[in-house]
């Protein structure tokens, strides 16, 4: 027999009373209400656009040669005939022109369209250097080539590559006493015996039309010799 069956109770002490519940549901709702909406700021928004409008500017492609050089006069139908291209040519002015190159310039943001035309690029070159010790032994410093790194050391490496069309050639040749000093530093092992000398190398060959197979060996070509500052590789590999 249930003993508190003899009993009655009122019906507000077995039921769960509606404030607490209320009162849950509403510090919940205002806690959601009191924590403000994050907001892009303004000079974010107009930074992306003007990002994205000039990385666009930058990946278009050149004006044909006689619209670029100006042998085709900018006369109403020829603009109206071939406006693809005075487009384009106004874009490459652009570019040459205004002041927000060097932001994408010197952020590393630029893009080119040489990749993909009028014109690939069909010079297959890579670069080693040969090192000279002080105690007048010389090694072979090898730079990256993408071409014998394993499968994946190829994405993780690849800036290497792209490092190298900026600075192997005779235009880039400010370039090439920073390169040749990396070198240095990439072949100091004895503190007692430093790098003394670093002579760059190309070795390129020409790609022919498809349908030709290239050449098997390579053109090598020392394109730059250099004095190693000793002052600096001891600085730059903290000794």
């Amino acid at each position: 027999m249930d003993v508190f069956s003899h009993y009655s109770y009122p019906t507000s002490y077995l039921s769960i009373p509606d404030y607490n519940v209320s009162f849950g549901r509403a510090k919940l709702i205002g806690m959601e209400e009191a924590q403000p909406r994050r907001k892009v700021g303004a000079l974010v928004k107009v930074w992306l656009v003007v990002h994205v409008f000039l990385i666009t500017s930058w990946s278009l492609p050149h004006g044909a040669p006689a619209i670029e050089n100006g042998s085709v006069p900018a006369t109403v139908s020829n603009v109206v005939q071939n406006l693809p291209d005075y487009v384009y040519a106004a874009n490459d002015w652009f570019k040459v022109n205004s002041p927000t190159r060097f932001y994408l310039e010197s952020t590393g943001l630029w893009q080119y369209w040489d990749m993909f035309a009028p014109n690939p690029s069909n010079v297959d070159i890579w670069v080693d250097a040969v090192v000279t010790y002080k105690d007048g032994t010389q090694t072979v410093g090898v730079y990256p080539r993408i071409k014998n790194l394993p499968f994946f050391w190829k994405y993780i490496k690849e800036r290497y590559r792209k490092y190298l069309e900026r600075s192997a050639f005779d235009e880039d040749s400010w370039t090439w006493p920073d390169f040749a000093q990396r070198m240095a530093l990439v072949s100091y092992k004895d503190p007692n015996n430093p790098p003394v000398h670093v002579q760059l190398r190309r070795h390129f060959r020409i790609v022919p039309d498809m349908g030709t197979n290239p050449p098997e060996d390579y053109t090598e070509y020392t394109y730059f010799n250099y004095y190693v500052d000793l002052d600096r590789l001891r600085r730059d590999a903290g000794r």
